[in-house]
């Protein structure tokens, strides 16, 4: 097994803090603290840095620094709207081709986002919360609404990660039940009110994720 080079166990340190909220978003990351917290030089910090911008977790602004993604409940919204659009013409082109093979990885996919709501590792039910739904996409054979998809979900994801708070209550169990449903509309070819719950749930969605942003509270900072 190969050893990390100090940029990849910099980037690792970095974006595993961010996905368990051990740094605060909005925060910024201080190069020398880093370098010498993992006894380092600043080049290979700044390369996993940049890495992490590229993936959307770090904006850089120039001669201030680097800092942990802070977005706005406007952003949430126009990226929850962007999805639903995208979602609907999943729905319109990919579902009719949701056969037996695919309602069984849906199906493996809820098991798996239930077990890492029962371990609370949010950054994997998320994971699997995004296949899920991208392999709607997928079945409508446009490369184009599926890349996009995936993007707009790697981005809601951050989100989440950031400020959903996974502490355990109702809307997390809520939500593996709804896709439970989803995929027995599915079954029964009930296109129509599939789409409905689907509404439903990214609306249910973005208003825990607002509430959860006004209540954030950080945890214990790395740096």
């Amino acid at each position: 097994m190969r050893k990390e080079t100090v940029e990849q166990k910099v980037y690792h340190l970095i974006k595993n803090a961010i996905m368990k909220r051990q740094i605060a978003p909005g925060n910024q990351l201080f190069e020398n603290a880093i370098a010498e917290k993992v006894n380092a030089s600043r080049t290979p910090i700044r390369s996993a840095i940049t890495k992490l911008e590229s993936e959307g977790l770090v904006n850089i602004v120039p001669n201030k620094g680097a800092f942990i993604v802070q977005p706005t409940i406007e952003e949430m919204i126009q990226a929850f709207e962007m999805r639903k659009a995208l979602e609907e013409m999943a729905v319109q082109k990919g579902f009719s081709n949701l056969g037996e093979n695919e309602i069984t990885q849906l199906h493996q996919y809820v098991e798996e986002m239930r077990k890492a709501y029962k371990d609370r590792e949010i950054a994997i039910y998320q994971e699997k919360n995004n296949a899920f739904h991208l392999l709607i996409a997928k079945a409508s054979g446009n490369s184009y609404l599926i890349n996009f998809m995936a993007e707009i979900l790697n981005q809601i994801t951050i989100y989440m990660v950031l400020y959903d708070v996974f502490n355990g209550d109702d809307e997390e169990e809520k939500d593996i039940l709804e896709h439970e449903e989803m995929i027995t509309y599915i079954e029964n070819e009930e296109k129509k009110e599939f789409q409905l719950l689907l509404f439903r749930h990214l609306d249910s969605s973005l208003r825990k994720l607002e509430q959860d942003k006004l209540n954030y509270q950080s945890l214990t900072t790395l740096f």
